[in-house]
This record gives C-alpha cells, structure tokens and sequence, in this order.
C-alpha cells in the first residue's frame, strides 16, 4: 500500500504512530521501521503486519459488489473493508485497492472468495513496515 503521512506521534515507550491517506482513506498505526523514518508530506510504500482476524469481528457481505475503503472510527480503530480473493486453511487474501493487497489469518466464520469483508483494529495492533522502491532500469 502507499501511505501519506499527515501526522506523527512519538508514545512514551518509543513507539512511532503514523496517521495519513491511503488511496482509499484514512490510516493509522505503528511505525515498525529504524531505517527509514516518518516525514509529514511524504508518501512511503509500506506493508503491515495484522494479527489474527477472529469471526465475532468481521462482517461478511456475500457476494457484494461494494467498494472497499479504510477510515479511522469514532473508537479510533482502523476500519477496513476489502473484496476476498482467496480462502485457504485459516488465511485469506483480500484486496483494498488496485495496488493493496494482504493475507490475513482468520478464525470462527464461513468465509469464501468474493465476499465483501469488514473489521476494525487498534491502531496498536497494525504494524507499518516502508520500504524503498527499487525502480527499474529501463
């Protein structure tokens, strides 16, 4: 995913928040990384890391043609809404956007390809991970 930083927050145990934009809405969680650090205005291709999805958190719409989007709630969770396109052994794979795509494990729900998935996460439990772009030569 590619992540607009729009604000930084340093907690007391030294851990780093970010809060900005993705292409489909707002983000926010922990800055993982100690090369490359946090700036405002900048955008940074990152990916995360998420724990375990259980069923009593999710909404499954079956087989919906909705758009996908994050936003951050009035909870100040992280609310993600993305299209499965792989269920395998406790794991899926479900896609944001165009260019934002993640496996996820999950338990306790009937899950299949092309439901519309939605949950919520503390910003404490997603870990942001950058990384530099290697572009091509040609």
């Amino acid at each position: 995913m590619k992540l607009l930083v729009e604000e930084i927050t340093t907690e007391f145990n030294n851990l780093t928040t970010v809060k900005g934009q993705t292409g489909i809405g707002s983000f926010v969680g922990t800055w993982m990384s100690r090369d490359i650090d946090p700036e405002v205005g900048k955008s940074y291709y990152c990916e995360l890391s998420l724990p375990e999805i259980r069923g009593e958190e999710m909404i499954i719409k079956r087989y919906q043609d909705m758009p996908t989007y994050t936003d951050i709630g009035l909870d100040g969770k992280v609310v993600f809404k993305g299209i499965c396109h792989a269920v395998e052994d406790g794991s899926m794979v479900v896609s944001f956007s165009y260019d934002w795509i993640e496996a996820f494990e999950f338990s306790g729900v009937d899950l299949r390809m092309y439901d519309t998935v939605q949950f919520a996460l503390a910003k404490e439990d997603i870990r942001i991970y950058p990384y530099d772009v290697v572009k091509p030569l040609i």
